[in-house]
């Protein structure tokens, strides 16, 4: 190392040190205990750029589910690793976990709109493609992946079907499978920023009724919220890598819709000006069974938001001074406002459900003087019904994770 390089580091002596996380257990038990959410494999697999939004709910009714537990009945306890609550995430920009959100404390106060009333909430244990070999050819058949030379390879946990023309479906068999069909292999390339507004595209209405049309020959039974459209071009490349092209596409995401609540799995679909899919994907999944349980208050939430940012944040001091450890920023929120939805939960014993979660917005009041809205969950079950292995609750930002 050069004497410039030695003065240089001189003025900082902390470099010299390792740093480590006061709380280390604690965040690697927040990284890998999260609920089960959606792997991003439209920018692995396919490489298509995505829209990064759900859209809100339109509350539409799913028909296959007919009569609900009473709230009498007896309720086995839901036994999972965690219930993963918390989580801020900045509703502008998008929600992404950046470095510094990791060591923020947030002091959580109940606005006037959430109340103490403790209400019951349906969640729902699903039903899963149990042969994931035959329900990948299924589903590949409905895009047209069809022909006496198909490609299958993969695990035991992806599959993915390729014929002679480059069309492609993979279906991930996770706690909640997955399947994502591509017009071309290796699929379509990452959107470009060229200028879509005059392009002559498929209009609203026939790519929501190209959707409806798809999920009735899957046949999973689940509705979609309300649509959120958005145009790109993108470039393709054909089967045998070497001739690319671009065109212009539409895009249509929706979040899954069960019995009137909006739930954190999507549905997307991407068409060409020809309306030809190019991209979609989405969950492979039907209701097995509902139960009615009770819930936790909106306001209990909201100590629970608190109780998990203490567990995180335990106060400690240094070994060897016995002087306190200076702690992360403290960041306090407001929560104005809170509406139910639905999260997915694989439980200890392998099951997948739905189970109601309380989604609250409110206003954190930052150190620099400056005020910023983000919401939060927290699962909603009331936690007498909860079994949890775990004592470390993860905390993460309220959408789909990809560490």
């Amino acid at each position: 190392m050069s004497d410039f390089d030695d003065r240089l580091a001189a003025l900082d002596p902390a470099a010299a040190q390792p740093y480590r996380h006061p709380n280390l257990d604690g965040l690697i038990t927040r990284i890998t205990s999260q609920r089960v959410v959606v792997a991003n494999h439209a920018w692995r697999r396919f490489q298509l750029k995505m829209a990064s939004a759900l859209a809100a709910s339109a509350l539409l009714t799913v028909g296959a589910i007919t009569a609900l537990q009473g709230a009498g009945s007896v309720l086995p306890l839901l036994s999972m690793q965690s219930t993963s609550i918390g989580g801020a995430s900045q509703t502008n920009p998008k929600p992404v976990l950046g470095a510094m959100a990791l060591f923020e404390e947030y002091h959580f106060a109940t606005g006037p709109g959430l109340t103490t009333a403790t209400p019951t909430g349906l969640s729902f244990k699903l039903h899963v493609p149990s042969n994931q070999s035959a329900e990948a050819l299924r589903v590949a058949a409905i895009f047209g992946v069809v022909g006496p030379t198909l490609t299958i390879s993969g695990s035991s946990t992806d599959t993915t079907i390729t014929d002679s023309s480059g069309r492609s479906l993979d279906y991930a068999s996770s706690a909640l499978p997955q399947w994502y069909y591509s017009l071309s292999s290796p699929a379509v390339a990452p959107a470009t920023t060229t200028d879509t507004s005059n392009a002559n595209l498929p209009s609203h209405a026939t790519l929501e009724a190209d959707v409806r049309g798809y999920l009735a020959k899957l046949g999973y039974g689940y509705n979609t919220s309300a649509p959120n459209f958005s145009t790109s071009t993108v470039t393709t490349t054909s089967a045998d890598g070497t001739t690319q092209g671009s065109m212009n596409t539409e895009t249509v995401t929706y979040s899954v819709d069960v019995a009137g609540i909006a739930t954190d799995q999507p549905v997307e679909f991407s068409v060409d000006a020809s309306n030809h899919v190019i991209y979609a994907s989405g969950p492979a999944f039907s209701v097995n069974s509902t139960s009615n349980y009770p819930l936790q208050s909106p306001a209990d939430g909201v100590a629970a938001l608190n109780a998990e940012q203490q567990s995180r944040f335990p106060s400690s001091t240094s070994a060897t001074t016995s002087a306190p450890l200076a702690g992360p920023p403290i960041v306090d929120v407001t929560l104005t406002s809170v509406s139910l939805a639905l999260a997915t939960y694989q439980l200890t014993d392998g099951t997948t459900w739905l189970l109601p979660v309380y989604n609250y917005v409110g206003v954190s009041s930052n150190a620099d003087g400056t005020s910023s809205t983000s919401d939060w969950y927290v699962l909603a079950v009331d936690p007498s019904y909860l079994q949890v292995s775990s004592h470390s609750s993860g905390a993460g930002p309220h959408g789909p994770i990809n560490y």
